[in-house]
């Protein structure tokens, strides 16, 4: 049964009570290269360990969250999360591989955004080519000059940049304009519909306008083997979803990681 969500009186306290008992856990969710058939790397989600509920999904909880103004910030904890992660794994002497975390649309109209993350990496050490910055689905940027600027430093650091969610509600041809970025991620709506032939089509037609632009195409929310099959044959680079994979702790991912290689 789909759990609901827990917007009460007490969030704002229970959500304060979690911060500080570091509740908010991050999750990793395989990403799979068509090529090659194997894992090129993870897209970090955010779950919530609940002392009473058990383990809460996103969105049991961010709309309580983004109605306290506390989005901004999970994202930075998450973002801190992953770096801290992956020194480990430059300490333990083990391979590294990519990590893309998400960002609200509203970071990336404050002028500070991109040192903001830059400082945190500095603080681990890792190298940026293995952090992924994710700009999520949202309402047309108002600021496109200070965005544009922000993606243009993140990139010049090293960081791939995906724009998330493309072929939503609120996204146009416009956000294509970003020319820093470099990889798309299809949204699972279209995916959804992946096995019909016009859905294809436009897909196929998408795929080809990123590549030309030197853009990779992600694909999340592949849950079966026919929407696989028409994502590979409109021609994406990398698949993420249950079909392979569901998120899942970060020792689990680690393992299979390590085990893929």
């Amino acid at each position: 049964m789909k759990k609901e969500s827990i917007c009460d009186g007490n969030m704002e306290m229970e959500l304060e009570n979690a911060w500080k008992n570091d509740e908010f856990q991050v999750f990793l969710q395989p990403q799979v290269e068509v090529e090659s058939g194997s894992i090129g790397g993870f897209e970090a989600l955010i779950r919530w360990e609940h002392p009473t509920r058990g383990i809460l999904e996103p969105q049991e909880f961010l709309p309580a969250m983004k109605g306290l103004c506390m989005i901004e910030r999970l994202d930075y904890l998450v973002f801190e999360k992953v770096c801290s992660f992956l020194d480990s794994r430059i300490k333990e002497r083990k391979e590294l591989f990519s990590v893309s975390c998400n960002f609200v649309r509203e970071h990336f109209e404050k002028a500070d955004f991109a040192d903001i993350v830059e400082d945190i990496r500095l603080r681990f050490q890792v190298p940026a080519e293995f952090l992924a910055v994710e700009i999520t689905e949202g309402e047309a940027f108002a600021d496109e000059e200070t965005v544009q600027r922000n993606v243009g430093r993140l990139k010049e650091l090293g960081y791939p940049v995906y724009l998330d969610d493309y072929g939503a509600d609120k996204s146009t041809f416009g956000d294509l304009m970003f020319h820093s970025i470099s990889h798309i991620k299809v949204d699972k709506k279209l995916i959804d519909h992946i096995e019909q032939e016009n859905v294809c089509v436009l897909l196929q037609g998408l795929c080809d306008i990123a590549h030309r632009l030197a853009y990779q195409v992600v694909c999340e929310g592949v849950e079966n083997k026919g929407q696989y099959e028409a994502a590979k044959k409109c021609g994406v680079d990398i698949i993420q979803g249950f079909y392979f994979f569901h998120p899942m702790k970060i020792s689990k991912a680690v393992n299979l990681f390590d085990k893929n290689q």
